[in-house]
């Protein structure tokens, strides 16, 4: 798998939302997305898949970079914390233990330096 892990480029649900890598190292990465309104559910608040795809793709390019294999998501649990409804989110996500076959990582999602949602995401090995 050649992935060019500083990109989400192609046609990827990522690409299409205008979410941006800004940095990626073995044990962290970080992106941001700037919101617009296709990012809204009805009541005109960021919806939570946004958080959810935000953190499981943030966590699931970690598990890759750092590791031979193929690396996907399965399980992502997002706890909303506080809502958003313009501006910028910010997602850092660490690694928190590395396996053989599989990877758990935590996700931060920031708005304006506050804290409005926390992942925690394990990834299995397939390849």
């Amino acid at each position: 798998m050649t992935t060019d892990f500083m990109n989400f480029n192609g046609d990827s649900l990522d690409n299409y939302l205008g979410h941006e890598m800004i940095e990626i190292n073995q044990e962290s990465a970080k992106s941001r997305l700037v919101i617009n309104k296709n990012h809204h559910q009805p009541m005109g608040l960021v919806h939570g898949g946004i958080y959810s795809t935000m953190a499981e793709t943030l966590c699931s390019y970690g598990a890759n970079f750092n590791s031979d294999g193929m690396f996907v998501g399965v399980n992502n649990n997002t706890d909303f914390l506080s809502s958003v409804s313009e501006g910028e989110l910010i997602c850092s996500a660490k690694l928190i233990k590395k396996g053989r076959s599989y990877q758990l990582w935590e996700a931060e999602i920031y708005h304006e330096n506050k804290l409005c949602a926390v992942s925690k995401v394990r990834l299995s090995r397939i390849k």
